[in-house]
C-alpha cells in the first residue's frame, strides 16, 4: 500500500498540486480546495477516523480536481453517490486505483471483490468497480 500511496503522490504533484497535511479533529474530513489562477490544494487530515486507506483518500480529491468542472469550489472527503461531483470523484478513484494496480494485468486476473476490500469500499461500489476494471 506504501508503494502505491507513493505512485499516488507523484501524480498529485506532476499535476501541480499542492498536498498538504493538518492535523484536526478526527471527525474533520480531508479537503480539496480549487481555486481561480493558483494551484489547487489538498489537504489531508492525519488525524481523519475513516475505514478509506490513504490511497483512496488522495485519488478521491485529486480526482475531483482532473474530473470536476474546474470552478473553484471547496470539497470534503465523501464517499457517497449522492451528488454529481461525489459520483465524478469515486469514479476517477477506481480508475485510477484500478489502473496502477491492474494496468498490466490480463482480465481474467482481475478481482473485484479484493479491489473493494483492499480499499474498504462499500456494496453500492461493486458495479461501479466491475464495470472500471473491467474496461482499463
Amino acid at each position: 500500500m506504501h508503494e502505491l500511496e507513493e505512485q499516488i503522490d507523484n501524480l498529485i504533484y506532476s499535476s501541480h498540486i499542492i498536498l498538504k497535511y493538518a492535523k484536526f479533529n478526527p471527525d474533520d474530513p480531508d479537503v480539496v480546495i480549487i481555486r481561480v489562477d493558483k494551484p489547487p490544494v489538498i489537504i489531508i487530515n492525519t488525524e481523519f477516523v475513516t475505514p478509506y486507506p490513504m490511497p483512496a483518500r488522495k485519488t478521491h480529491e485529486f480526482s475531483h480536481v482532473v474530473y470536476g468542472n474546474g470552478e473553484p469550489m471547496l470539497y470534503h472527503f465523501s464517499m457517497g453517490f449522492k451528488n454529481q461531483s461525489e459520483i465524478i470523484a469515486n469514479k476517477g478513484m477506481i480508475y485510477i486505483l484500478a489502473k496502477f494496480i491492474y494496468g498490466d494485468t490480463p482480465l481474467e486476473y482481475r478481482n473485484y471483490s479484493d479491489f473493494m476490500n483492499e480499499f474498504h469500499l462499500p456494496s453500492w461500489f461493486e458495479p461501479v468497480v466491475k464495470d472500471i476494471i473491467k474496461e482499463i
